[in-house]
């Protein structure tokens, strides 16, 4: 069994929830530009990525179909009808455009993962590094990132199948895989089972922390996309400071971000 493993799944520690949230936000205002533009990264390549498998799959053309044969009906009835019978002859399509965008965008993991290290470089130094955004794509984190990434795609979508508060138990108990990834030497598995074992320690405290910064981050979908990618770094630097408020850092952990 992995020492490292049981020494980190073995902590015990506690929460304060004004801590974590003042922590944050002060990390927040040195860190948002870094913030602003992973975000804007991930939306742009999502956007390109959902039109290349949506021209591949077909879904784009029979989505245009749809909105002109619509667009001059005046009967919600007949709306209705007609949106029933397009999921109906479609929904292979449907299906195979949604997974196949789903899984492909978790390439794009890595960039929280680099958030990660953004955000200990500049809490520990007070110095904002753009190029350690991309650090997530080094080798040494992208494969463990990756089946971070695949796993938690699964587990999850299994979860919320089953029911809605097993998807949200998931989403929580999750939380510190990606920042276990990048700040110590467990493998993708070992990062999401020592995740889950010490998230239960304390799952009530998580979930609340968790929430009140989803909420932060649901404002901005809700003002707009620029809104959005000002709001959801916040959610970010919030599991960031989860992680160094229950696994916490080696003083020399620093100095090797970047350099591995």
């Amino acid at each position: 069994m992995n020492s490292e493993f049981e020494s980190i799944s073995n902590k015990s520690y506690a929460l304060n929830y004004s801590n974590v949230f003042n922590e944050s936000w002060n990390l927040f205002s040195k860190v948002i530009g870094v913030g602003i533009l992973a975000v804007a990264i991930y939306g742009f390549s999502s956007g390109a990525i959902s039109m290349v498998i949506e021209t591949i799959t077909g879904f784009g053309a029979l989505s245009n179909e749809f909105v002109a044969e619509i667009k001059g009906l005046q009967n919600p009835n007949d709306v209705f009808y007609e949106l029933k019978e397009f999921y109906t002859e479609n929904l292979g399509a449907i299906i195979t455009t949604s997974v196949l965008s789903e899984i492909i965008m978790l390439l794009a993991f890595p960039l929280a993962g680099g958030f990660m290290l953004v955000c200990r470089e500049t809490d520990k130094t007070g110095v904002v590094n753009i190029g350690t955004l991309f650090n997530g794509f080094k080798p040494q984190y992208w494969t463990r990132l990756m089946v971070v990434a695949i796993l938690y795609f699964f587990i999850s979508k299994i979860a919320f199948a089953l029911f809605f508060f097993p998807g949200i138990y998931v989403w929580v108990a999750a939380v510190l895989a990606c920042p276990l990834v990048m700040f110590t030497n467990l493998s993708g598995l070992e990062s999401i089972k020592a995740s889950f074992k010490l998230v239960n320690k304390n799952w009530v405290t998580v979930f609340r922390i968790l929430f009140v910064a989803s909420l932060i981050g649901l404002a901005g979908y809700l003002l707009c996309f620029i809104g959005r990618i000002v709001s959801y770094p916040f959610v970010l630097v919030t599991v960031y400071m989860l992680y160094k408020h229950i696994v916490g850092f080696q003083e020399d952990e620093i100095s090797q971000i970047g350099e591995e």
